[in-house]
């Protein structure tokens, strides 16, 4: 059952992307994976719950990205510009976190908050943290507020349906970037964008 569940999951997400969380049915999902609709409902009882099970599905795999980037990063700087990789997946999937989805399926949507704030901001705090004790950052950052301005940053650029343009939010975050480094980062920041 489990195998079922997960190749469902990865349809679904294909399938939202494509189209939209609103307007895949359950009929549609059961269809693409080739499935009855009554296997589909024995995996997941409604859409709501295949829609969670989404969402969570996508929030580890941002935990997987972050982890693998702050892992490879030599440094803080490196580590923030490493990144922008997550930036690129949630890019991908930015069409599924908007208000449709807050208003229709706020569980799924408060999980996904939640991973901003509990993870990816701690993850950022820390990187801030230790790149301000390696004299990377400027001293005297007010870490808790940088890390809600990167967290804003990438919340307007990802989730906005205004912003038309996806590159702007690299530009945004390069300007972040330049904006707490000190000159010893800077030297390291040119390196890490050749």
């Amino acid at each position: 059952m489990e195998d079922k569940r997960k190749r469902l999951i990865d349809i679904t997400i294909e399938l939202f992307i494509n189209h939209g969380i609103i307007s895949v049915t359950m009929d549609e999902v059961a269809k693409a994976a080739g499935m009855s609709k009554k296997t589909v409902y024995q995996c997941f009882a409604n859409k709501g719950l295949l829609v969670e099970a989404v969402v969570h599905q996508l929030i580890g795999q941002s935990k997987s990205i972050i982890s693998s980037n702050t892992n490879a990063a030599d440094d803080p700087v490196q580590e923030l510009v490493l990144q922008q990789g997550l930036f690129k997946h949630l890019i991908a999937l930015r069409y599924l976190f908007n208000d449709t989805m807050l208003k229709r399926y706020p569980r799924a949507m408060k999980a996904f908050h939640e991973f901003k704030i509990n993870h990816l901001k701690i993850i950022i705090e820390s990187n801030l943290a230790d790149g301000i004790a390696m004299g990377l950052y400027r001293t005297g950052l007010d870490v808790p507020a940088t890390a809600a301005i990167y967290i804003s940053v990438a919340d307007f650029y990802l989730f906005n349906n205004t912003v038309k343009k996806t590159a702007d939010i690299f530009e945004a975050l390069q300007l972040f970037i330049n904006g707490i480094i000190t000159d010893d980062g800077r030297r390291l920041l040119a390196d890490y964008t050749k």
